[in-house]
This record gives C-alpha cells, sequence and structure tokens, in this order.
C-alpha cells in the first residue's frame, strides 16, 4: 500500500498531518511511551511495599521525557517544554 494511501486511513496520521514519519523507531519510542502512561497497579504495590514509590514515579517522568525528547528529535522538532518544574518556595514572592 501507498504511504498516502495508508495515511488516508489511518486517524492518527491524519491528526499528525502530512509529516508522518513511518519509522519502527518511533513506532518504538510511542509504544514505550503508552506503557509508562499506563497504570500498572502490581508494580506500584511492590513499589509502595519496598519504600520507593516516589523514585518510581521519578524515574517514569524521567524516561518519558527522554522518549519524548528522543522522538522530536526524529520529527524536527523544537522542544518548548521545561526540562524542570521549579516549585516556588516560602517567601520567594514579590
Amino acid at each position: 500500500m501507498h504511504k498516502l494511501d495508508r495515511s488516508l486511513m489511518d486517524p492518527l496520521s491524519l491528526a499528525q498531518g502530512d509529516n508522518r514519519i513511518d519509522s519502527p523507531h518511533l513506532d518504538a519510542i510511542n509504544l514505550m511511551l503508552r506503557d509508562l502512561r499506563t497504570r500498572h497497579d502490581d508494580i506500584r504495590h511492590r513499589a509502595a511495599f519496598r519504600g520507593c514509590t516516589t523514585e518510581l514515579l521519578t524515574l517514569q517522568q524521567e524516561l518519558m521525557d527522554y522518549l519524548l525528547q528522543k522522538k522530536e528529535t526524529l520529527l524536527g522538532v523544537k522542544s518548548v517544554r521545561p526540562q524542570t518544574l521549579v516549585k516556588p518556595t516560602i517567601g520567594s514572592g514579590p
């Protein structure tokens, strides 16, 4: 099937426009991001039992940030997201 024909049948391709890149690497990144966004209760329960829930969630976010950056590099998109969020401290206001 021609790439154009395939994109006409794929709603995700239509939403992304004509710039869709077919790549096994990009597909793998998207699948991994989907898995990281899926709630795995059995893993969370193990983390809670072992006392490492915060570390697990931090690592999950770091992996998602890394994969999103890699995806943006493959697509040639400039990232506008801040890498780290700074929480305001008490008394630091104007």
